[in-house]
């Protein structure tokens, strides 16, 4: 009796669908005569609950699915990405009877549809402007959009009084529904009033409204029921503003209902939001905010040994219908799973289950995987300051031999000086015999940015007397020590100055220089503001992706190499012979169309090798160095039971001929090495040779 639930003391769990298939997020008709799932990656079933039948209504691979019935249980509105990843939202008939109308048609994704009681309008989440995710909103019912305003108010009254009197079908009520059908009578529908027409949902993507702007991405939306509101979670840029909010259906009376909140469902009266916040149940007013936590807590007991089964299980499983290689390399995965599984099953730490299931990933023998448990951090882990010297050790201490430009070192009242010699740390000094394998940064642990004594050796010529060979004295400087990821910013900076004066030395001032730090679009604004820098009053240019991590900018970057002239412009009052001027702001990006070398090498990873592919594919140029990594493949994850955390690379990478780019890095054209002798003389032979080609190249022409 679902009227006692509350005061259960136990269930009883049965499988409902058992198939050799991965079928997972069920959702149930209004009416309870149906239900759809995902089959696999991405395969939209429905599945008729009189006659326990199921056909596909939706192919596809797009395991992100998110559907709702409309409330006569005829429609299904659901979003999916195409071959493109673009995410668009359909509607389509339960019964198949007719193809899916695309009702966004846009080429940037909009997803988790979202229905008013009535089934007449719709929110949604688009990221068709400024690449944030923002909440927009269609009445599906073309004829809303023909209301004044006063109507319209009414026609919400009407809905949520409407909404307020509807209840959910009772249990005994589709059983007995269910009966009847399979005996073959007919069941009698409650008679609903159509929602739209087919023409309506043609033209509803003309029809659709931005309700949020806010700087920052909006999600886990609902909708009240009568279509009035949306509310929705906001992570937002300036402190206070996350949070949970909701917003009328014409963008006005945006409120922030309370803090951030993940909304499970809403009531179908809409009085009442179920969500979790801040790790406890609640149950929100949509219009106040008020929040009532629901008094639920318990202690699990974890058997380890099957917890480590479980989660090892999981991750084969889901590794074996994600990983982007349909036949796994060619792999027998089962019997590799079940080899590994007998190590997994004896884990019992963080680090023991992280070892076995990353040497189960190293079978693939792929780029972006991983498994990681989740392990408690260690309280005495403490990081390491920096001083900002290049050293070397000697008898006694640390020999200065060179200071990074603007480091802890450089930036006090005491600095240090080259061919100082470091002693000692906070009055310590350091022992002479154990100095070649102890290492200046282990007295600098938890140091960072706390003042500390440096003891140095430094000479000084004490009279002003030319060629005297002067004498050593004892100083102790006070430095404040400097976090290795600031430090390895200010040794960036110092890499990229240099390269650009070798080029500008070594190609007698034609050539300018950029690297490109990593495919991001800070790196890439970066990229776009040296470009312009290097590119100013020279003959060609010297891009490098050496040591470039990778992200996701390649296609923008490119922008920046290929797009070509097709016109320019004359203002009044200027030169008329000078015919390369074209408006800036006309631009995706600043461009450069003059002669260009890339450099590559296996240290430029993912995105950084398929702009180097390309970059050689399209003819640009010559790509120099050595071949890249070979680890190119779209990356996604997903947690396990306990926060485990699983990398999935999902989608593969290809070049025009077919070959895969995994294990198939980028090959320059003009292979050069980078040995170990070069980088003792400090002497990069590569650039050098990037510089000697772009410049016989242009020679030539």
């Amino acid at each position: 009796d679902p009227a006692r639930w509350a005061d259960a003391l136990t269930f009883t769990v049965e499988p409902f669908l058992v198939t050799e298939f991965n079928d997972h997020y069920p959702v149930l008709s209004p009416d309870g005569l149906h239900m759809a799932f995902t089959r696999g990656n991405g395969v939209l079933m429905i599945m008729d609950l009189a006659t326990d039948e199921t056909r596909v209504l939706r192919d596809g691979w797009d395991s992100g699915l998110e559907y709702r019935f409309t409330p006569d249980g005829k429609w299904i509105v659901f979003d999916q990405a195409d071959r493109n990843f673009n995410q668009d939202i359909f509607v389509v008939p339960v019964d198949g009877s007719a193809d899916p109308i695309n009702i966004t048609r846009h080429p940037d994704n909009d997803g988790s549809p979202r229905l008013s009681a009535d089934g007449k309008s719709l929110a949604f989440r688009s990221e068709r402007k400024d690449e944030e995710f923002d909440v927009w909103y269609v009445f599906l019912d073309e004829s809303l959009e023909e209301m004044s305003g006063e109507e319209r108010e009414e026609y919400f009254k009407e809905n949520a009084a409407a909404a307020k009197k509807k209840s959910l079908p009772k249990a005994a009520d589709i059983r007995e529904a269910l009966e009847t059908i399979r005996s073959g009578e007919a069941v009698e529908d409650e008679e609903y009033e159509a929602a739209f027409t087919t023409e309506d949902l043609q033209g509803a993507y003309l029809r659709l409204r931005r309700l949020t702007s806010l700087p920052g991405s909006e999600s886990n939306i609902e909708m009240i029921p009568s279509g009035e509101k949306v509310v929705f979670t906001y992570s937002g840029g300036s402190p206070g503003s996350s949070g949970l909010y909701s917003v009328n259906y014409d963008g006005s009376s945006r409120k922030q209902l309370g803090d951030s909140a993940t909304i499970a469902e809403i009531s179908a009266d809409g009085s009442k939001l179920t969500a979790v916040s801040g790790g406890q149940a609640k149950l929100i007013d949509p219009s106040s905010g008020k929040a009532e936590t629901m008094s639920i807590s318990d202690r699990v007991r974890i058997n380890l040994e099957e917890q480590s089964t479980a989660k090892f299980n999981e991750a084969a499983r889901i590794l074996s219908e994600w990983f982007y290689h349909p036949e796994m390399k060619g792999l027998d995965w089962d019997e590799l799973t079940e080899d590994y599984r007998v190590l997994a099953t004896r884990a019992r730490t963080a680090d023991e289950f992280n070892w076995v299931a990353n040497r189960l990933l190293g079978e693939l023998n792929a780029s972006h995987l991983g498994i990681r448990a989740p392990s408690d951090s260690m309280p005495l882990n403490q990081s390491m300051g920096r001083l900002g010297t290049i050293h070397e050790p000697i008898k006694g201490g640390f020999l200065v031999t060179d200071i990074i430009e603007d480091s802890a070192a450089e930036r006090t009242t005491m600095p240090l000086q080259v061919e100082d010699v470091i002693t000692g740390i906070e009055f310590e000094n350091f022992d002479p015999e154990s100095v070649p394998s102890e290492i200046l940064e282990s007295r600098l642990r938890g140091k960072t940015g706390k003042e500390v004594v440096v003891t140095v050796r430094r000479r000084v010529v004490l009279d002003d007397v030319e060629g005297a060979e002067g004498e050593d004295i004892e100083l102790n400087l006070l430095i404040t020590p400097q976090s290795w990821s600031s430090l390895r910013s200010l040794l960036y900076k110092r890499m990229q100055q240099r390269n650009a004066e070798l080029v500008d030395a070594w190609s007698g001032g034609r050539l300018g220089y950029a690297h490109v730090r990593g495919m991001s679009q800070p790196s890439l604004d970066e990229f776009e503001r040296d470009l312009f820098a290097a590119t100013e009053g020279k003959d060609g240019l010297i891009v490098d992706v050496r040591n470039n991590g990778g992200g996701w900018t390649a296609d923008r970057m490119l922008a920046s190499l290929m797009s070509q002239p097709h016109a320019y412009t004359v203002p009044r009052g200027a030169d008329p012979s000078f015919t390369e001027g074209y408006p800036q702001d006309r631009l995706f990006i600043q461009r450069c169309i003059l002669p260009v070398n890339m450099l590559c090498n296996e240290k430029s990873f993912s995105n950084a090798e398929i702009v180097s592919h390309a970059f050689k594919g399209l003819d640009r140029g010559n790509l120099v160095g050595q071949q890249t990594y070979g680890g190119v493949i779209s990356t996604g994850g997903t947690s396990l039971i306990d926060g485990t955390t699983v990398r999935l690379p999902f989608r593969g990478w290809y070049l025009l001929d077919g070959t895969d780019m995994e294990n198939n890095g980028a090959m320059p054209d003009i292979v050069i090495p980078q040995t170990p002798e070069d980088e003792s003389r400090n002497y990069d032979a590569q650039l050098k040779a990037a510089v000697d080609d772009l410049l016989s190249r242009m020679d030539d022409e």
